[in-house]
């Protein structure tokens, strides 16, 4: 499957999407995006976005509950949001009161919501049908252009995998004993050989998922290190040529006044 191609994130009744895995405990949050990325289907926690979707639009790791507000929160795994950079601006640093929170008032969250039970589609716009969904869909502007012109696409596409699925659905059920008998034999093993294949790319659902919406142009690179190495060391030579201060000086703090 193609990396480009948006993946289909099935909604299983009575379970959230995203499985956190287990993390050591300890590190700093940005230690730990390689697994946000994984356990967020490389695809932003507010607005599906995938990687392979985004095209110049970078991700990041969202606090749910906002540093400045819980700053005691700052590298608990589990307030770590895998989100893209428009959500995440939108997002900022919003906190709703205990008050708010108790009206139903508060971001959606896909590691502990079911997107189904917050939001509907209507065509390619979202809305929001509890308050969890309303405050999510205005605050991050679910409706925003690119997001509409990104569901268009998707509608596209799945309106081309479901004629694929009414071919196999087609020949699922259609009877063989209607074909002449020389031709039984090699349209039944032709039907197994499909359903079989249909089977095998069911089991395999969070991976083709995932490769579907990973970008490996952000995967971390394994010789950056040894890189950044050589590339400070010609840097000193080039600036060693001419002694000096090579950065900018430090704007000075004005006095305050009183």
């Amino acid at each position: 499957m193609s990396s480009s191609r948006p993946p289909t994130i099935p909604d299983v009744p009575g379970t959230p999407l995203i499985t956190r895995s287990a993390v050591e405990l300890g590190l700093r949050y940005s230690e730990y995006r390689q697994t946000l990325r994984y356990d967020f289907f490389y695809s932003c926690a507010y607005c599906t976005m995938a990687e392979s979707e985004a095209q110049a639009i970078r991700f990041t790791i969202d606090h749910y509950e906002p540093r400045s507000a819980r700053p005691e929160l700052e590298d608990l795994y589990t307030n770590l949001i895998y989100a893209c950079d428009e959500c995440n601006i939108r997002k900022g640093d919003r906190y709703p009161s205990p008050e708010a929170r108790s009206k139903g008032y508060r971001f959606f969250r896909s590691d502990e919501d079911r997107r189904s039970d917050h939001f509907r589609s209507h065509d390619i716009r979202v809305e929001g049908i509890t308050g969890v969904g309303r405050f999510t869909e205005h605050c991050v502007d679910l409706n925003r252009h690119s997001l509409l012109k990104l569901r268009r696409f998707r509608k596209r596409l799945a309106e081309c995998e479901q004629q694929v699925a009414e071919g196999l659905l087609a020949l699922r059920s259609f009877s063989i004993d209607q074909l002449p008998r020389e031709l039984r034999t090699k349209a039944l093993r032709a039907v197994q050989d499909v359903l079989a294949i249909e089977i095998r790319l069911a089991e395999e659902i969070d991976r083709i998922l995932r490769e579907a919406a990973r970008s490996t142009l952000i995967d971390p690179d394994p010789n950056a290190e040894e890189a950044k190495r050589e590339r400070l060391k010609e840097l000193r030579k080039i600036e060693a040529m001419v002694p000096g201060d090579w950065r900018a000086p430090r704007p000075t703090k004005r006095p305050r006044r009183r």
